[in-house]
């Protein structure tokens, strides 16, 4: 179940991205520093 939510938020998304991409450019500068904060407390996590 939780596959298919996955599946359709990335659609969503994509949808997303290709009717308003002046937005979602925005969105992703405001929340790409963020997901890269936790990507790399993850790695460290990890390999730690």
């Amino acid at each position: 179940m939780g596959k298919i939510h996955i599946i359709i938020g990335i659609i969503i998304g994509i949808m997303f991205s290709v009717a308003y991409p002046d937005m979602a450019q925005s969105i992703n500068d405001a929340i790409m520093p963020t997901v890269q904060a936790v990507g790399e407390r993850i790695i460290g996590w990890i390999l730690g």
